[in-house]
């Protein structure tokens, strides 16, 4: 009898389940499957802790440290121990990966004196977190649900990977050291997935999930859960999130660091690469951008600003073509604040070229900061690393200028709550259950996110910036950017209307 393992939360009324992303089944195609084991013959339940004893992941799910226990009883048993690690290097990727995938509980220790193993059995319980669903008198395959408390997927990645921040944002006293966030060669990315997503086809799952009994499971597992958890358990989860989150800037760090890589792995980056410390260019931001101008709000827009990172560039040219004017900023507001291109003043071959960085410098008008009190933004188009579909919570590459960029169109009066903020990106960017908690007084959040799949209307569930939050910005960048200089001095004569 084979049984299939399912580690499952409940997460802003939302049930996910937590399947493992295998990337050697096929080239260039990536599938989440469950863990998948033969059920070994001192029953369903020791097979599922056995399966838990051999994951660093899992067992750091229930808060065990399982590198640290093994060299204890390494150490004192004076011997080996072997067990099937889903952290092993990447040399052995592929053979690690389907292990992974198997699982099998021959590899690992049965001795019922094992120190881990009690631990695991100590910590789960079986009678209020676990489910056990057949799938019919004639298969052999059973699927078992065992709910955990919840953890982002950010944090969910990490465990493993004591290594994943490699820019070490909160070390503020060292400024003089320069870190760089780099590429990481994983052999695994886990992600918590929204069982509806599967249902409903949005996700690619191998031929397992994608069977007519598996997904009436999926929606008995959805059931289990809303039913299971009720509204006291979900506050206190919530509480312990939020409350987990101490530091939101290695937070954000460490969201950054797993799209990057897991873009990087699928390959859905374009040059410049890699993408770490960029927006990433992703592939098919064409027809996101084409998606974008099938927009009502886009057909009615008069003056759109956009950013001028790479993945939006096809955006810009097509809301040149449709006659729009276009605002966009000067890489990192180094001199001036937007460059307004304006269709009508531009011939219809110069219009690619108006497109790029080089080109908004060259054609470009020149838009001084008392100019955006004449100016009415429609539409504001922001670049993305991270975006929650749900909320609209957003994260960008760690420098700012986005949120800052509106801050200070808000505080000139040059965008109101009628204005419409969208972002494009891959669907690799989305992340279900990024924390509320990222998002700060002066961060932006999204109204619309379309990538080359779909629209997403998210909640708005966050206040936009009002102005711009000087405590939030550092004296090296103050004097960097003349805009803000003059902003600064605007607010102390009190020339600007609130």
């Amino acid at each position: 009898m084979k049984l299939m393992f399912f580690p499952v939360t409940m997460i802003e009324e939302f049930p996910h389940v937590l399947l493992y992303y295998n990337f050697s089944r096929k080239r260039d195609r990536y599938f989440l499957s469950p863990f998948e084991v033969e059920v070994s013959k001192n029953g369903s339940q020791r097979t599922v802790c056995d399966i838990i004893r051999s994951s660093d992941f899992l067992c750091g799910l229930l808060d065990i440290d399982r590198p640290t226990i093994l060299k204890q009883i390494t150490g004192s048993s004076g011997s080996t121990t072997t067990t099937t690690d889903m952290n092993s290097s990447p040399i052995s990727s592929e053979k690690t990966s389907r292990r992974a995938l198997s699982c099998s509980t021959a590899t690992s220790i049965t001795d019922t004196n094992d120190s881990l193993l009690t631990m695991i059995e100590q910590r789960l319980d079986f009678k209020l977190r676990c489910m056990f669903y057949s799938t019919g008198p004639t298969s052999d395959l059973c699927i078992c649900a065992l709910d955990v408390d919840h953890n982002s997927s950010v944090l969910c990645n990490a465990i493993g990977y004591t290594n994943l921040l490699n820019d070490d944002e909160s070390n503020n006293n060292n400024k003089s050291r320069i870190n760089k966030t780099r590429y990481q060669h994983r052999q695994y990315v886990h992600q918590w997935i929204c069982i509806r997503d599967i249902i409903d086809g949005l996700i690619t799952c191998n031929h397992i999930l994608k069977s007519k009994n598996i997904n009436e499971i999926l929606i008995k597992m959805d059931l289990w859960l809303k039913e299971h958890h009720q509204i006291k358990d979900k506050q206190i989860k919530s509480t312990k999130t939020e409350s987990s989150i101490t530091n939101i800037k290695t937070f954000k760090a460490k969201t950054r660091q797993l799209i990057w890589d897991l873009m990087e792995m699928k390959n859905e980056v374009r040059f410049p690469r890699p993408s770490h410390g960029r927006i990433p260019n992703f592939r098919y931001c064409e027809l996101a951008a084409e998606n974008v101008t099938s927009l009502d709000c886009f057909k009615r827009a008069r003056i759109i600003k956009i950013n001028p990172s790479l993945a939006q560039e096809p955006l810009r040219y097509l809301t040149l073509s449709y006659n729009k004017i276009l605002l966009t900023p000067t890489p990192a507001l180094e001199s001036v604040l937007f460059y307004k291109l304006d269709p009508k003043y531009l011939r219809r071959n110069q219009l690619e070229w108006a497109a790029t960085k080089a080109g908004a410098a060259e054609l470009g008008t020149v838009i001084q900061l008392q100019a955006l009190k004449q100016i009415h933004v429609d539409i504001v188009i922001v670049a993305s690393v991270a975006v929650n579909p749900i909320t609209g919570a957003r994260i960008g590459k760690g420098k700012g200028y986005g949120d800052l960029e509106y801050g200070i169109m808000s505080q000139m009066g040059c965008v109101t709550d009628k204005t419409i903020v969208i972002t494009t990106c891959h669907e690799s960017q989305l992340i279900n259950d990024l924390s509320s908690s990222v998002m700060e007084q002066h961060d932006l959040s999204v109204d619309i996110i379309v990538t080359p799949k779909r629209y997403i209307y998210t909640k708005r569930s966050f206040p936009r910036p009002e102005r711009v939050y000087w405590n939030k910005i550092d004296s090296d960048m103050i004097s960097a950017i003349p805009v803000l200089q003059e902003l600064k001095q605007l607010e102390e004569q009190d020339i600007i209307e609130q």
